[in-house]
């Protein structure tokens, strides 16, 4: 295909030799591919230290049909999201987003996938500087969510009668909640917690005296056994472990 231009996630690199690396980008027009930055580890590279995961930029490389690895020629910034490591919290799920589009995302375009992936990182960054510089799960949700594995949160897995305020428990094998009426698998949700799981699923920002320290669990859980699929994601430990 030759020389492509194209908007691109930063979402993982690695060390190549002594003066390259290796990017694993999420692109626009052609979904998850990898990239080799000659020279990016020099001093005066004219990448200019900037490809660093969660970055988004213009990438343009030689593209060769039938080829894993590509060489990468330029890269324009567009949105700069260095800094998510000043947080433990915002940097764990940046991780895990761009981990999971990395690992499961299709071998092909996918704009909402890569819409998602961007915002959930813009508005991860965004939260650098605000006083509670935490939360983002939504963000995982959200990307969980286009990958096609949203679960059942009205409706129980069971008996698919709609469930209510009180009395669920979330089934992560069945993948969704589970009425009381239908037997005691999985932990169980008081009324605060089953209230934010369906904020974050749905894509808000859930208050943390009502999430009650295990959405970070749960979701983690899900995605262990619906979204992985067997893969080993090496963030999901971190994410188990946020309050």
């Amino acid at each position: 295909m030759g020389l492509v231009t194209t908007r691109a996630v930063v979402l993982q690199t690695y060390r190549y030799s002594e003066t390259s690396k290796i990017l694993r980008l999420m692109t626009w027009e052609f979904g998850p591919c990898s990239a080799l930055a000659r020279g990016a580890l020099r001093p005066r590279s004219r990448f200019g230290g900037l490809l660093e995961p969660f970055v988004e930029g213009e990438a343009t490389f030689y593209r060769r049909e039938g080829r894993d690895l590509h060489t990468l020629s330029n890269f324009e910034l567009l949105h700069d999201r260095r800094g998510l490591d000043r947080s433990i919290e915002l940097f764990t799920i940046a991780s895990v987003l761009c981990e999971l589009v990395m690992r499961l995302a299709p071998e092909h375009d996918d704009a909402e996938l890569y819409r998602t992936l961007s915002e959930g990182l813009d508005g991860l960054h965004g939260r650098i500087r605000e006083s509670a510089a935490a939360g983002g799960l939504e963000y995982v949700w959200g990307v969980v969510n286009a990958l096609g594995f949203r679960p059942e949160i009205e409706r129980c897995v069971g008996c698919r009668n709609p469930i209510g305020a009180t009395g669920a428990r979330f089934d992560f094998e069945a993948g969704g909640l589970r009425c009381g009426s239908c037997g005691p698998v999985g932990p169980e949700l008081d009324p605060g917690e089953l209230d934010a799981l369906r904020i974050l699923v749905s894509g808000g920002q859930a208050e943390r005296n009502r999430a009650n320290g295990r959405q970070g669990r749960w979701l983690a859980e899900f995605i262990r056994h619906h979204v992985a699929e067997g893969a080993q994601l090496k963030s999901l430990p971190f994410l188990s472990r946020l309050d």
